[in-house]
């Protein structure tokens, strides 16, 4: 079986996902981050093994996020914010390549894959916009199913105390980001637009209990 990936060839070989790559630092890094991270219990795939030119990771199955956005539920938004907030809090950082096609949902918890790219500078609430960006922006772009999701994942990242205009920035800082890498990147209006309708019906919702029952912890 072969995962999707861009930069890389990542397949699943006797019950290991192999991913190799071209760039051996790249492969350095990520290993480096997925020893830390685990030690320091962040859910990411055991490294079982590594030479220059492959990953050999533990296999956790499960759909990637990105594939959940159309139909995401609370407790997936939850984990997804609960797993963003505790990797800034055990690294200060952000993290490298946030597409949602890196984290997975096993059933119970929200699992983070792919760390060849550096963490970066930053507040956690740009990590949370940066992750709605994405959830807005697969194809379709900016329907009525990624507003929804884009409503719960807001609600869970207010859930964990984070900042409307925080998010908001970090939202646009990947979608202006979009428009340097995608070949037909959503409009820089539209995206702002679509995000601010998206908060007022969080906030109308907040106002009349909707998120109450969702607000567990």
């Amino acid at each position: 079986m072969r995962f999707f990936s861009r930069r890389n060839d990542v397949r699943l070989e006797a019950g290991v996902v192999v991913k190799r790559s071209q760039d051996p630092l790249a492969l350095e890094r990520e290993a480096a981050a997925l020893v830390e991270l685990r030690q320091a219990g962040l859910a990411v795939p055991k490294l079982l093994g590594k030479n220059e030119h492959a990953l050999f990771l533990e296999y956790i199955p499960g759909p990637v996020y990105a594939d959940l956005v159309d139909f995401l539920d609370w407790p997936q938004a939850l984990e997804l914010a609960r797993w963003l907030a505790e990797h800034h809090r055990l690294t200060g950082q952000l993290k490298g390549d946030l597409n949602l096609r890196n984290f997975l949902w096993t059933g119970k918890r929200c699992v983070g894959l792919d760390f060849e790219d550096p963490p970066l500078p930053g507040e956690l609430a740009v990590d949370f916009g940066r992750a709605a960006a994405f959830a807005a922006t697969y194809y379709p772009a900016l329907s009525e199913e990624k507003a929804r999701c884009v409503q719960l994942l807001l609600g869970a990242f207010f859930h964990l105390g984070a900042e409307a205009e925080q998010i908001r920035a970090g939202y646009l800082q990947e979608v202006a980001a979009m428009h340097r890498r995608r070949r037909r990147p959503v409009g820089l209006g539209e995206a702002a637009a679509f995000f601010d309708s998206c908060l007022e019906r969080v906030r109308l919702e907040q106002r009349g209990g909707a998120f109450d029952a969702r607000s567990s912890p």
